[in-house]
């Protein structure tokens, strides 16, 4: 099949996609020249991966079905911990739904289980079918797909809308003015009776020929919709279907030996670039990467995350798969030690107003100070609770992805894996661990990380006691 690759990812990408026995299209000069192969600008791609807009620690697939499935399975198969979704109501998607009424003055719709939302709409009639697109398709877990009334039909270098708007649309990439002019006269005839057309990227180099037969096909196939009279919910006209695909810092390391087998790459390139580090400094360190043993720059950048940070207020971004991205904190990174846990980070915050620790079960007093000792290289966080006196009152160990440090944003960030295990006294209980199952089941982590999660709980249960010891040695005001 035929693959895009766009974004910081691209060059790694473009390996996984060859290796897989795939095919690049529509390269980018910079891309083409490195891999040494022709852009490919005139041939249409079937699918598109690239970074994903709304998080620079995603990657979305996003075109045909059959395109964007092929690739999820090469990319779950060869890229370790992450977890993904794959949604087949994806954008242009056509679909006819059970409307449910208004809830919060949002039309509410259903599909195969799932709920949307549609939007402009005066009338949500209980029960009645409504044949919609989809133009924001659901991401996570807890999200509704968003559609518009109307069909849409999904071609190569056009998506044409039974909206009765009769506009014409031209992606950003279409720039060139005769080209725009052709377009325009190509969609007079379909405006005219009610479609809006949407002119993709393909279009500004897509033989004409091909342009009148595709927008001629879709205003068929639009009509045709337009004589059905559907008494249940269903697809009608599969659109786009879209992958998303969160990647751990682990992911994130192994596309940077991808790319080193193509061109010059630092340890924690891909870390570094979706953290807004200077792009001039990473390109200098892809450079020395050549020249200097990969652990000296290891140390190095290491040595200099730690040091941003010391002394500076930052959150911890706590993403758990298929849900909301959770903030903890701020706290004051106080100090970095290493330990027999490897060297930490050890972050201190006080607890402004009485209540009840969640996941503890236990009293929570203004005054109390939490500390969080996060390991540099290791998959979890503890988060110790102490009083006044410096006396503890309970631990909760997070179970999740190595950080992620992006001291230029304040942020310490990781995937949260589901499993908790919690020490009050000497009691210890292990949470959540049917979630872990529940979400591989779902598709929301890879059997890697399930097993490495399992393996991880049981070494941490068995070692509570060295943990307690370290941390001992370490606590202070």
């Amino acid at each position: 099949m035929l693959y895009r690759v766009r974004g910081p990812y691209a060059t790694a990408l473009a390996k996984i996609v060859l290796d897989s026995g795939h095919e690049l299209v529509d390269l980018s000069k910079k891309l083409a020249e490195r891999i040494s192969m022709p852009q490919r600008t005139e041939v249409l791609p079937q699918a598109t991966i690239k970074e994903s807009d709304e998080d620079p620690d995603a990657l979305i697939i996003v075109g045909y079905k059959d395109a964007v499935e092929a690739m999820l399975i090469e990319i779950v198969s060869r890229i370790p911990f992450i977890s993904y979704r794959f949604e087949e109501l994806g954008p242009y998607t056509t679909i006819a739904a059970r409307l449910k009424g208004f809830e919060r003055g949002q039309c509410i719709a259903e599909v195969q289980g799932s709920k949307i939302i549609v939007q402009d709409v005066s009338t949500c009639n209980e029960n009645e079918i409504a044949i919609v697109h989809v133009v924001k398709p659901a991401l996570k877990q807890d999200d509704k797909a968003v559609a518009l009334p109307g069909a849409a039909i999904l071609k190569d270098t056009l998506v044409l809308l039974d909206d009765g708007g009769g506009r014409t649309y031209f992606s950003e990439h279409i720039r060139d003015y005769d080209r725009k002019a052709i377009l325009t006269t190509i969609s007079n005839q379909y405006t005219r009776q009610g479609f809006s057309i949407r002119w993709r990227s393909t279009a500004r180099s897509a033989p004409p020929e091909k342009i009148i037969y595709e927008i001629d096909e879709a205003a068929t196939e639009a009509k045709k919709l337009r004589s059905i009279k559907p008494v249940e919910p269903a697809i009608l006209y599969q659109g786009e279907a879209i992958a998303y695909i969160k990647l751990s810092r682990s992911s994130k390391e192994y596309l940077d030996d991808v790319r080193r087998s193509i061109v010059p790459t630092t340890p924690y390139h891909h870390q570094l670039r979706t953290c807004g580090v200077c792009e001039d400094a990473i390109d200098l360190l892809d450079i020395l990467s050549s020249y200097v043993d990969d652990r000296v720059v290891i140390n190095a950048i290491e040595n200099q995350l730690i040091r941003s940070i010391i002394n500076r207020n930052v959150v911890l971004e706590h993403n758990k798969p298929g849900e909301k991205t959770i903030e903890i904190g701020p706290m004051t990174i106080v100090n970095s030690v290493k330990t027999e846990l490897g060297t930490m980070i050890i972050g201190k915050r006080k607890v402004q107003k009485n209540g009840i620790y969640n996941g503890l079960n236990i009293e929570k007093r203004s005054g109390d100070i939490i500390y969080t000792f996060i390991p540099l290289n290791d998959w979890f966080i503890i988060h110790r609770y102490t009083n006044e006196k410096g006396e503890e009152k309970g631990l909760y160990i997070n179970i999740n992805t190595p950080p992620e440090i992006c001291y230029n944003k304040g942020i310490i960030k990781y995937i949260d894996l589901f499993v908790d295990v919690i020490i009050v006294e000497n009691n210890i209980k292990v949470v959540d661990i049917n979630e872990l199952d529940k979400a591989y089941q779902k598709g929301l982590i890879d059997i890697d990380t399930m097993y490495m999660v399992e393996e991880l709980t049981k070494n941490i249960v068995n070692s509570i006691e060295i943990i307690r010891r370290v941390l001992g040695g370490l606590f202070f005001h």
